[in-house]
């Protein structure tokens, strides 16, 4: 109940930064291997498979690559307009990430974290770890505490804030841990 939280707030805090970091990632031409079409439902995506090398290492990724609008399924006729750009032997850019070159992306704009159904699902996600701690918090305090009224609701509160700062504060420790050594 207490870790929930935490845990939603450091998920999506290193989900963002990642994203906002992917936009200085450096770029190298990569070559493409192979494109297909996905089908979920009635929606259509492009797969791309693509070999690169950065230094002496050669990497190869699977790609799903989005619209410059952002759009990353659509119509048949709208993932075959798209993956006409990756036909087999052509050279296209890809972004690694300099600290681990086997990430890579197509599109470091349009990453999971700016799309409409990750923002929604993490901002779901934080609600609901939330009602849970509150729930919890609740039930600890009234059951096994004995307090009541006014009590509860401010030690309720209080562990929610400092848990949710807990959160943030731990996503950014990690982010520091996580950042090249220059």
């Amino acid at each position: 109940m207490f870790i929930t939280p935490v845990v939603s707030v450091l998920t999506v805090v290193m989900k963002f930064t990642e994203t906002r970091r992917a936009v200085s990632w450096p770029q190298v031409l990569a070559q493409v291997r192979d494109v297909r079409l996905l089908q979920s439902g009635q929606q259509y995506q492009p797969e791309v498979d693509i070999a690169y090398t950065v230094g002496e290492t050669s990497y190869t990724s699977r790609q799903r690559p989005v619209s410059p609008a952002g759009q990353s399924k659509g119509s048949k006729a709208w993932a075959r307009e798209l993956s006409l750009q990756f036909k087999p032997g052509t050279a296209v850019p890809l972004y690694y990430d300099p600290t681990r070159p086997k990430r890579a992306t197509l599109t470091p704009r349009h990453m999971e974290a700016h799309s409409t159904r990750w923002q929604v699902t993490s901002g779901l996600m934080i609600l609901l770890s939330i009602a849970m701690h509150i729930i919890g918090s609740r039930a600890l305090l009234t059951n096994y505490l004995n307090l009541s009224g006014s009590t509860v609701l401010i030690s309720v509160a209080i562990t929610t804030v400092v848990t949710l700062m807990l959160g943030v504060a731990l996503a950014l420790l990690v982010q520091e841990t996580r950042q090249p050594k220059v």
